[in-house]
C-alpha cells in the first residue's frame, strides 16, 4: 500500500510530514511538524478502497472527536481532506508506548497496576460515551502510556470516535492469532452484523483487556476467524484465577461480568465498572471511578457509616457490605444505585431499640443505687 503522502509534503498548508509512523489495513499514520508553531503532531490518513459512505463517516466522527478534551483521550486537533480526496485527522503527538508493547515485554501485570490502567481508560470512555461516541475497537494497542506533567504515568485512549477496521490480533500476541483479521477484544454482538452495538461493547473490550493484562492471554483464542467468532459467541472463558491464583475473587466476578454474552448482564456503564474495580486499585487511582461517575452523571454509592461507640453496651452498627456487581437488575433502575442497594440500618430494628432502652434503664438504676449509698 502506497502512502498518500511522503516526507516533505505539506498538509493543510501548515503541517510538514516528517516520517511514516505506522500502517494498517485502511490507514497510515505519519509524524509531522507545524510550520509556524513548535509543535509535533501525528496525522492519520484513511487510505485504500474507501467508499464515499466510509469517508463521510470518518469525517463526521472525527469532527465529533474534536470536542473531547479530557486528559485520558488522545486529542484530535484538526480534520480535513487532501486535494486527492483522502480524509485525514490531526492528533496530538505522544511519546511513550502502548499496552501491547508493554505486554510483549512483561507478559502480564500486577493486579493493582492493571486495574489502574483500566480505570484511566474508563474515564476516557465515560467522556466518549457521554458524547454519544462508541469506540468499537478497544484493544491494548489503543491504550497508550505517556507521562503527565507531574511525572505520573498517564494512559490515553487512541482513535476515540474514529471509524476503524478491527486490528489484526489486537495486541499482536499469540502467533496463532496473526492474520485473523478479527480483533481478540470485540464483543459478541460486534461479530454479528444484525445485532445492535452500543457502549456496552466497549465494556466487553475493557473486560477482555483486563483479562489479558492479568492472565497473559486473551479470554478467547482460535486459529480461524470463524472459530474465534464461535468461541466468543458461545464459549465461556477460563476462570482468571485458574490461570493466575492471586487474582482477587471480587475482581474475577467483575471481569466475568464484563464478558457476559448478553449486554444487559454487563455493567450498565463504565462508571459502574470503575467503581466495582476501584477498591483493588492503588490509593491514588481510586478517584478515577469518581470522575467517570461525575462525567456520566451517575449516582455514587453512599459512603459506609462509621461504627458507633460501644460505651459498654456491646453494640456496633453493621458495616455496609463492599460494593459488588449484581446481575439481572430491573431495567430503568439508576445506573449505580441498583448496584449498591441501600440497607436498613441495624439500629432501626425494634428488637435492637428495646435492648438499648433496657440497658439504659439498668444503667440508671445502678447510678441511683450508687447515689443513695453516697448519701
Amino acid at each position: 500500500m502506497n502512502a498518500p503522502v511522503v516526507a516533505g509534503d505539506v498538509i493543510a498548508e501548515k503541517y510538514r510530514v516528517d516520517q511514516v509512523l505506522g500502517r494498517g489495513g485502511k490507514g497510515v499514520v505519519v509524524g509531522a511538524s507545524h510550520l509556524v508553531q513548535p509543535e509535533r503532531v501525528a496525522i492519520k490518513l484513511l487510505v485504500g478502497d474507501s467508499s464515499p459512505a466510509l469517508v463521510e463517516r470518518f469525517l463526521r466522527e472525527a469532527r465529533a472527536a474534536v470536542r473531547l478534551r479530557g486528559e485520558h483521550v488522545a486529542r484530535v486537533l484538526d480534520v480535513g481532506q487532501l486535494d486527492s480526496g483522502v480524509p485525514y485527522l490531526v492528533m496530538e503527538h505522544l511519546d511513550g508506548r502502548d499496552l501491547a508493547e508493554l505486554l510483549r515485554d512483561r507478559g502480564q501485570l500486577e493486579t493493582s497496576e492493571a486495574i489502574d490502567y483500566v480505570l484511566q481508560a474508563c474515564v476516557a470512555m465515560a467522556e466518549a460515551h457521554a458524547a454519544g461516541i462508541v469506540h468499537g475497537n478497544l484493544d491494548p494497542a489503543n491504550l497508550f502510556l505517556t507521562t503527565a506533567p507531574g511525572g505520573a504515568t498517564l494512559l490515553k485512549v487512541l482513535d476515540v470516535g474514529i471509524s476503524a477496521e478491527p486490528s489484526s490480533a489486537g495486541d499482536g500476541g499469540a502467533a496463532a492469532q496473526e492474520g485473523l483479521g478479527v480483533s481478540l477484544y470485540l464483543a459478541p454482538e460486534q461479530l454479528q452484523p444484525s445485532r445492535p452495538v452500543d457502549a456496552r461493547a466497549d465494556i466487553w473490550s475493557l473486560g477482555a483487556i483486563l483479562y489479558r493484562l492479568l492472565t497473559g492471554q486473551p479470554p478467547f483464542e482460535a486459529r480461524t476467524p470463524a472459530d474465534l467468532a464461535l468461541r466468543v459467541a458461545s464459549a465461556e472463558p477460563a476462570l482468571p484465577s485458574a490461570l493466575r491464583p492471586d487474582v482477587p475473587p471480587a475482581v474475577e466476578r467483575v471481569l466475568l461480568g464484563c464478558l457476559a454474552k448478553d449486554p444487559a448482564r454487563r455493567p450498565a456503564n463504565v462508571a459502574e465498572l470503575a467503581i466495582a474495580l476501584a477498591p483493588h486499585a492503588p490509593v491514588g487511582s481510586q478517584d478515577y471511578a469518581q470522575r467517570a461517575a461525575r462525567i456520566l452523571g451517575a449516582t455514587l454509592p453512599p459512603r459506609p457509616r462509621a461504627s458507633l461507640p460501644t460505651i459498654g453496651l456491646g453494640l456496633n452498627a453493621k458495616q455496609r457490605p463492599a460494593p459488588r456487581l449484581l446481575q439481572g437488575a430491573e431495567p430503568g433502575a439508576p445506573a449505580l444505585s441498583r448496584t449498591f442497594p441501600q440497607q436498613t440500618p441495624h439500629l432501626g430494628r425494634p428488637t435492637t431499640r428495646l435492648a438499648i432502652l433496657a440497658a439504659l434503664a439498668s444503667l440508671l438504676a445502678i447510678l441511683g443505687v450508687a447515689a443513695a449509698q453516697l448519701k
